[in-house]
């Protein structure tokens, strides 16, 4: 588990000691910026490969991620999992819909009826983007066979019971999250970090 953890911190995605808004909303102290592990392929592919070792006995066909992140991440993981399982595994992703949910798009879905899939994503908080995502492979047609994070904000809250799936997280770093009314770093008057996480279209919105 501290494997993931270490990957992380080694290219500079785990920041700690600000003041964050996620795409739930919800404030907190420490972010988790994905988007700077992304640039160092080796290390992302150490990641897809941690997936793949996971599911490896499972004849996994297809892998699936939401858009954004987890495309990447399905690719690094159908990749590995092709090499492990000597047959060829898909990397297909799901995009969001206008009504906020995630669905395939490019014909996409043809890739995934009947299929046996493993969904890959990289960090979650509510589950909310999980739970669209599932909806959106059972709407396709897939079979889901598991669900693979890279790390669990929320292990209290977020496991196989609740998703109704076999869940796994690679790595689980809790952060205590606040609504904005209930929000201590607001309260303290802690300025909100606009540079990484949705800080700055949460300010925007405030005008």
């Amino acid at each position: 588990m501290s494997d993931v953890i270490e990957i992380l911190k080694k290219v500079g995605t785990v920041l700690e000691n600000s003041h964050f808004v996620g795409t739930s909303g919800l404030h907190f102290n420490t972010y988790i910026n994905k988007d700077f592990l992304y640039p160092h392929t080796k290390e992302t592919s150490k990641i897809g490969k941690l997936f793949a070792e996971k599911y490896k006995d499972k004849n996994v066909e297809v892998v699936v991620g939401p858009a954004l992140g987890g495309i990447i991440l399905s690719q690094w993981t159908a990749h590995h999992l092709s090499e492990m399982c000597n047959k060829e595994v898909l990397a297909v992703y799901t995009e969001k819909s206008q009504d906020g949910g995630q669905i395939f798009t490019r014909g996409y879905e043809n890739y995934v009826k009947g299929k046996r899939i493993l969904i890959v994503d990289d960090i979650v908080t509510t589950g909310g983007s999980l739970q669209k995502a599932i909806e959106g492979v059972k709407k396709a047609g897939g079979n889901i066979v598991g669900i693979l994070v890279m790390i669990n904000k929320n292990p209290k809250n977020i496991d196989n019971a609740i998703l109704g799936i076999p869940f796994y997280a690679l790595g689980e770093m809790e952060v205590e999250t606040y609504n904005e009314k209930e929000c201590p770093l607001c309260k303290a008057g802690v300025s909100i970090n606009t540079k990484v996480g949705h800080g700055k279209k949460f300010l925007e919105s405030k005008k």
